[in-house]
């Protein structure tokens, strides 16, 4: 296998060079199938212009990253969530088609959980480049998770964890310092598209209750929904004092490649996903995450968020997120290319670590940017002046742009239909019989 200044060459035919699986869920009877799942792009963009093969593994046709020009082959597999056994069988047979080195690589929270819970299948076939079953379930359950962090001495958010509602009620009135949030333990719960569509507030990571009536009330209908949830206190303070952390960690928990970033805008306001991040440097954010991921064992690309709490300076953990992030296109803008360092290191390449990274450059999300400007009042040159600077697209790509064509397609029906609910008047019940 040759390489040339990290690119890999003479194996774009596939026939026996090093291939990457990127593995993601979500089928195509799932209202946001076409959503695009940003790391997966992000994950194709930068092993396919390192001229490694990527084959997307995915359980439907309608997925932003299957139109880049980086995705080698799709291969069209069973959903994690309708049958692991049927998946584990479809990816040990897939396996076979491609001779060489096969590293595979989680894309979303669902499918990290997974290979981690079948690694020892998997490893019979692939590179795993994802932690061990204990470390993920540790992860993905946020009680494990912050019961490690205080245990490894890594600040928390006060925190709570009520069995039902009576508890909830019991614990209200107690709380000083509201606003309190609600989350899911397991957050990509609220994800599925069978939970989403039954929430009051489709798409959010949190709820927010102001007072202990608010609190009681949220907690009573989503826990019908989902009745494993956990109570936090919000840490205030500006957006940019909540920091990213992005890394790579060997299978000996070493980290090979990291940088930070502090978000400046997010959708749904308050408690949503990034549309404009901004890398930075903060040395406790560093410090923490590798404490952190070293005592919990990681091995794999990962995504740390931590806030400063404005009352004490402390940097408190927010979540870690067991594979690439939504902005993990952001690391190798900044010199950080983490997705090849993980895949170089799976086939058995050495990896120089790289520590040192650009401060300064920008990632966003155009088509969701627009809505959060727009919430937060901004006009559309003030808009444009805060993406001043270097800047890498979520989706835009200037050698990639089939992903963010459809995107802006997307974005165009999305904003005809809002205006159009605006002129549509709600409808009246009628007292007679349905019309069809």
């Amino acid at each position: 296998m040759a390489q040339h200044g990290g690119r890999i060459t003479g194996i774009q035919s596939g026939v026996s060079g090093p291939t990457a699986f990127v593995l993601t869920h979500r089928s195509d009877d799932d209202p946001d199938a076409y959503c695009a799942s940003l790391q997966a792009l992000a994950i194709t963009r930068s092993l396919g212009r390192r001229g490694v093969p990527v084959v997307r593994v995915h359980p439907g046709t309608r997925e932003l990253s299957l139109a880049s020009r980086y995705c080698w082959r799709a291969e069209y597999s069973p959903n994690v969530h309708g049958s692991e056994y049927a998946l584990l069988r479809f990816l040990l047979q897939t396996a076979q088609k491609y001779p060489g080195p096969k590293a595979i690589i989680p894309a979303s929270d669902d499918t990290a959980y997974f290979l981690g819970r079948h690694r020892k299948a998997l490893s019979k076939a692939f590179r795993v480049v994802a932690p061990e079953a204990d470390t993920v379930e540790t992860i993905i359950d946020k009680r494990r998770q912050l019961q490690a962090a205080r245990s490894l001495g890594i600040p928390i958010p006060e925190t709570y964890f009520p069995r039902d509602l009576a508890q909830v009620q019991a614990l209200a009135p107690t709380l000083a310092g509201y606003p309190y949030i609600i989350k899911p333990n397991v957050a990509h719960r609220w994800r599925l598209s069978s939970v989403r569509n039954k929430m009051r507030a489709p798409g959010a990571k949190a709820i927010v209750a102001r007072n202990a009536a608010e609190l009681v009330e949220h907690y009573r209908h989503i826990s019908l929904v989902d009745a494993n949830l956990m109570v936090q206190r919000v840490v205030g303070g500006p957006e940019r004092e909540l920091y990213g952390f992005f890394g790579y960690f060997d299978e000996r928990s070493q980290p090979l490649g990291y940088c930070v970033r502090s978000k400046i805008r997010q959708l749904p306001l308050g408690f949503g996903y990034c549309t404009l991040i901004e890398s930075c440097a903060e040395d406790r954010v560093v410090s923490q995450s590798i404490r952190l991921l070293q005592g919990l064992g990681f091995h794999g690309l990962v995504g740390v968020e931590w806030k400063r709490d404005p009352q004490t300076g402390e940097l408190l953990l927010l979540e870690v997120n067991a594979r690439a992030t939504n902005t993990s296109s952001l690391p190798p803008a900044c010199g950080v290319d983490l997705p090849w360092m993980a895949f170089a290191d799976a086939i058995g390449e050495p990896v120089a670590p790289v520590t040192q990274w650009k401060t300064g450059v920008k990632w966003v999300w155009l088509s969701e940017d627009v809505w959060a400007a727009r919430q937060l009042g901004l006009g559309a040159l003030e808009w444009l002046k805060s993406l001043r600077g270097k800047k890498v697209g979520a989706v835009y790509a200037a050698d990639d742009l089939r992903p963010f064509l459809l995107d802006s397609a997307l974005f165009l029906r999305k904003a005809l239909g809002r205006r159009l609910r605006r002129f549509v008047p709600a409808r009246v019940p009628s007292s007679g019989p349905a019309v069809p």
